[in-house]
């Protein structure tokens, strides 16, 4: 391996959640009076966290959202998480190789511990990273701050010059490009100029994160 760590953002580069949570998220909101296409919440708030949705919505509805209405979201999400998440094409030959080279890894995502505890467990992910699933709730600032990864790298004791991210988002990449490390942009739903641009190794299918990543 050519880095003490790998961490891994979750959503769009684990599970293939991007698509599933915007059409979960744009029919709860359209059923309330609040109408948006999922396309339009993808592009609004990709590698943002739940905290910038919950500002839009209540900043946009007319009438106001009933006051459980986040409750109630997070429950919409988890029952179509349970029904229909799935790992990322590729992704587990990819921690399987690299858990058997000996390789630490952990995860650093936007998502609130809840459900970022539940994509794992739903897809069967959970196992290769165990307690080592930390989330933007535990840290002062969110990507595109560099506050999660380091907090990765240190509860993992490792450099951050040499650990390397797996991402999805400009927001993560410039996230982790701040904390020091060597990032991947991973291209499955993103433009690969955009992540290039922010200053990502862009990738764009699973099969070629191992050479990458172990320098085969």
């Amino acid at each position: 391996m050519k880095y003490e760590l790998v961490i891994f953002d979750c959503d769009g580069v684990l599970v293939d959640s991007e698509r599933l949570v915007n059409r979960i998220t744009a029919a709860f909101f359209s059923e309330r009076g609040l109408p948006v296409e999922a396309d339009a919440l993808r592009a609004m708030f990709k590698g943002k966290t739940m905290a910038d949705v919950a500002r839009w919505a209540e900043n946009e509805a007319l009438p106001p959202l009933n006051a459980d209405w986040f409750y109630e979201l997070g429950i919409a999400t988890a029952q179509g998480f349970q029904r229909d998440l799935q790992p990322v094409e590729g992704v587990r030959p990819v921690l399987d190789l690299l858990t058997a080279r000996g390789g630490r890894l952990c995860v650093a995502s936007q998502s609130p511990p809840a459900r970022l505890a539940l994509s794992l467990t739903v897809t069967g992910l959970g196992g290769y990273f165990g307690e080592h699933a930390y989330s933007a709730a535990q840290v002062a600032h969110p990507k595109p701050a560099p506050d999660l990864f380091l907090y990765a790298a240190q509860q993992m004791g490792a450099r951050p010059e040499r650990c390397a991210v797996v991402e999805d988002s400009r927001s993560g990449v410039l996230a982790a490009r701040a904390a020091g490390m060597t990032v991947y942009g991973y291209a499955g739903d993103e433009e690969p100029d955009t992540l290039a641009e922010a200053g990502a190794i862009v990738f764009g299918s699973m099969a070629q994160l191992p050479g990458l990543l172990c320098g085969g």
